[in-house]
């Protein structure tokens, strides 16, 4: 067992919460109960030591990697309107825990109530939230050879609704910080402190030199949701710094389940261009996300974003889509694992699968016959560049499990996509040799994918000593002057290329000073080096394979196998890549199956717990994963590994709503399952 699982297993993980300091304070967040309104008052608790309002702050979020558009950012606490349900309105600090619930009984607000907007529908026709229009948005990606869609002789439309889903980490967000003068530091369960200490020098004006930020430990599960920060790690900053004592904010279930980040919520209608032989030609077409009631973090790239990946790993001529990204009155939209990546590969999977049925082709053969090449680079037509990577390899062990689930009689379908890594710009890491110890840094930051063994097991590989005497510090700005973090599948190749990079440079420097490696290992005298090491983006290439079954008396459906080959470039640790493959594809089925956060007319979500919104319980995972890691093509960065993190939910996704499809006799517009659509 890995020794960051054996902790965890043990019940010797230390997680935010288990962190204390002496005299800390709890912060407490009043939240709005209505979607649209304005504030006329507010009551504080009479039992705080501290109440924090909109005046005392006047500090908005900022948004990343993001320029133009109708960009309203959120406030931290409500600037005199409130625009959705779980909004901060006002926070305090009290002297405990149990208090903040307590105070929460004393306080209120008096809020004029408004007629929200819900729908994307609504948010296009009617009355603007901010401004003078609901539209945040609004891009056309054309690009390629245009002129081919005069030799289109098929078209093929879908329309599809994904629906909202909450990222739910086993472990709810939370921070502690505290003040030595005019220094911050923060600790908490983040997926980036690089990311969180940005965020807090442009909200809080501070210089970056002055934050520290630290992640706890231990981080139960991120899924895109612990890369920003958020308004509480504001508030409790301003918290300690008036009260000059530690100040605690834990996050509570209900409290994440109302609160931003929110994914998936989108409206596609898309045409698939073709020959008659089945070469396909391009797509166009519209994709407008609900983007929720303000920007955060990097959530306006996302209509971009998707479209560039829709070609999927296919030879497309031409695109022409336009994405918008719309206000509602619902938590702000951002990054859900996967984030854009399954979008595409179940708007062009759908697409693909619809033609082979206008054609009447075996839809293996329409995919195989327009996938890219294998072993070289490839440019979409939107400007994605996919790598030289093992597309036709992954797709030819796939096409075996589907032709051996027909001849079993069932009724199998068979996707292809690529999972992109958000390699750029790079990652920090630094290495320290001496005193009979090797000790490794680096800016990722883990919650679930045994970083720790990851590092260690490169490091001891490359320089030929034992795991044992590594020592792997993560995510914390104390370590490393710059660092990115963990999302978008990047650690196994940014992370591991900044290690060995880091790795390289320092046996570089014990050459040049005649020192052998092992002469500093067990010398007196630390030897270090420290880099970032850029990293151009990679692809990850995959196929998969599943099929389900339709129960028409119980009008229910059933997934019964997911079949997931990857051209993973080299394994590192195999089991990890197993879980983390099987743990996305979990995610990707359960947002075909069951997973909604939904709200009413009014804006109220219609869920209050975490199976309201249909996270599955292991009753419910009817279905089997089965994982084929294939190393085809190693990237050219230290480690030659391809990311994964994400590639599951592509999958899970894609291939489970093709499959139950397949199950029905018929095409679904719209995810999660509705269970009247299937009687």
């Amino acid at each position: 067992m890995l020794r960051e699982h054996l902790k965890v297993v043990k019940g010797e993980a230390t997680y935010t919460d288990d962190i204390g300091f002496p005299d800390t304070l709890y912060l407490g967040v009043y939240r709005s109960s209505i979607a649209r309104g304005v504030v006329k008052s507010v009551t504080p608790p009479k039992s705080a030591l501290l109440t924090i309002t909109w005046d005392d702050v006047r500090a908005y979020l900022p948004v990343r990697a993001y320029e133009g558009g109708n960009v309203v950012r959120m406030p931290v606490l409500a600037d005199g309107r409130v625009n959705f349900v779980g909004q901060p309105v006002f926070a305090f600090a009290v002297k405990d825990r149990y208090e903040v619930e307590d105070a929460l009984d004393e306080a209120g607000a008096d809020i004029e109530p408004l007629r929200p907007i819900v729908t994307i529908e609504e948010a296009l026709n009617g009355e603007p939230i901010h401004g003078e229009t609901n539209v945040a948005v609004d891009v056309r990606v054309k690009g390629g050879d245009l002129e081919q869609r005069v030799n289109s002789e098929v078209e093929v439309e879908r329309s599809i609704t994904l629906h909202r889903v909450v990222a739910n980490p086993i472990e709810p967000k939370g921070v502690i910080v505290r003040w030595e003068g005019d220094r911050l530091f923060v600790i908490g369960s983040f997926q980036s402190a690089f990311r969180v200490r940005a965020d807090l020098q442009e909200t809080l004006g501070m210089p970056p030199e002055k934050i520290t930020v630290v992640s706890a430990p231990n981080v139960g599960g991120g899924f895109g949701n612990k890369i920003s920060a958020y308004p509480e790690y504001v508030l409790a900053a301003i918290a300690s710094r008036k009260l000059g004592r530690p100040v605690k904010w834990i996050e509570t279930r209900q409290e994440h389940l109302l609160s931003p980040i929110q994914g998936r919520s989108m409206r596609a209608v898309l045409k698939l261009h073709a020959r008659r032989n089945g070469t396909v030609l391009g797509i166009s077409g519209e994709i407008v996300i609900d983007g929720g009631a303000y920007m955060m973090g990097i959530g306006p790239v996302f209509p971009n974003f998707i479209i560039n990946m829709l070609p999927g790993p296919y030879k497309m001529r031409f695109i022409d889509v336009r994405g918008m990204m719309v206000y509602t009155n619902k938590p702000p939209y951002g990054a859900y694992r996967g984030a854009g990546r399954p979008e595409a590969a179940l708007l062009h999977e759908s697409l693909m699968e619809a033609l082979a049925e206008e054609l009447k082709l075996d839809p293996a053969d329409l995919r195989e016959r327009n996938l890219v090449e294998s072993g070289k680079s490839h440019t979409l037509p939107t400007g994605l560049k996919l790598d030289p990577a093992g597309y036709r390899e992954v797709f030819a062990k796939a096409r075996e499990v589907y032709e051996r689930l027909k001849r079993e009689g069932k009724r199998p379908v068979i996707i292809a996509f690529f999972n992109y890594v958000s390699n750029p710009p790079g990652e920090g890491a630094k290495v320290i040799v001496g005193k009979g110890r090797v000790k490794v840094y680096a800016g990722s930051g883990p919650h679930g994918q045994a970083h720790w063994s990851t590092f260690a097991r490169v490091v001891a590989q490359r320089l030929g000593v034992d795991e044992d005497i590594i020592d792997v510090t993560l995510n914390s700005t104390e370590a490393i002057k710059e660092g990115v973090g963990s999302f978008g599948s990047r650690t196994s190749s940014a992370g591991v290329n900044a290690v060995l990079s880091a790795v390289e440079g320092l046996l570089h420097i014990l050459k040049e000073k005649g020192v052998t490696l092992g002469q500093a290992l067990n010398s007196d005298e630390e030897y270090s080096y420290e880099t970032f090491a850029k990293a151009d983006s990679v692809v990850t290439p995959g196929a998969a394979v599943a099929y389900a079954e339709a129960d028409g008396e119980l009008c229910k459906a059933y997934v019964r196998e997911l079949h997931v080959f990857l051209d993973v470039g080299r394994i590192l640790i195999r089991s990890e890549v197993e879980g983390q493959v099987i743990g996305g594809a979990a995610q990707g089925l359960a947002q075909v199956m069951y997973e909604k956060a939904d709200f009413d007319e009014y804006g109220n979500p219609k869920y209050s717990s975490i199976s309201d919104e249909g996270v599955p319980s292991s009753a419910d995972v009817t279905w089997r994963t089965y994982v084929h890691p294939m190393e085809v093509y190693p990237t050219n960065l230290l480690g030659g590994a391809r990311g994964i993190g994400e590639a599951g939910t592509s999958a899970g996704l894609a291939a489970g709503a093709l499959a139950v499809e397949r199950a029905l006799g018929r095409r679904l517009s719209e995810l999660p399952l509705d269970p009247s659509a299937l009687c």
